[in-house]
């Protein structure tokens, strides 16, 4: 009995969470002020019974039990990370997170919208703003290097 109660809390925690949460960070409900690029979106994981959905698309292979939604449409469950409700190739979901922007880590890889990047360090990965983030050796925006662009100099404008 003490399983099933929870379970049943386990899984009613993760429905009960409000899609619109991260409105309240949308400025004018435009995409480019919130940290959350799914920010006004009405996409989002869902569960029922034992199906983790993302939209209308069943999130195969995903567990219900437990299932947790990080944001920018990322999440994971103890085996696997997803993106948009498609399995990240290569993510190690016991340490995957999501960092805003669009952006994700974990243990050994930088991620922008589900897909790795080449040669981001993860140890100096910054996300600022707006997209941007900077490492190290390089500046990205939305996971693509800025060619010329100096990391040591590179700072967001007030």
């Amino acid at each position: 009995m003490r399983r099933i109660v929870l379970i049943f809390s386990l899984l009613l925690a993760v429905v009960a969470v409000p899609t619109g949460a991260h409105d309240r960070n949308c400025h004018e409900g435009k995409h480019h002020h919130c940290q959350d690029r799914e920010c006004g979106s009405r996409i989002n994981y869902r569960i029922s019974g034992m199906t983790v959905y993302y939209g209308d698309k069943e999130v195969k292979g995903a567990s219900t039990i437990n299932f947790e939604i990080l944001g920018n449409g990322y999440a994971k469950d103890t085996w696997e990370a997803y993106f948009r409700g498609e399995k990240i190739k290569g993510a190690s979901a016991n340490s995957f997170k999501s960092l805003g922007w669009g952006y994700a880590a974990d243990t050994w890889n930088v991620y922008f919208d589900g897909k790795k990047i080449k040669d981001a360090s993860v140890n100096s990965f910054q996300v600022l703003k707006d997209g941007y983030a900077k490492d190290t050796w390089n500046v990205y925006f939305e996971g693509k290097k800025l060619k010329g662009a100096f990391p040591n100099s590179f700072f967001d404008c007030p």
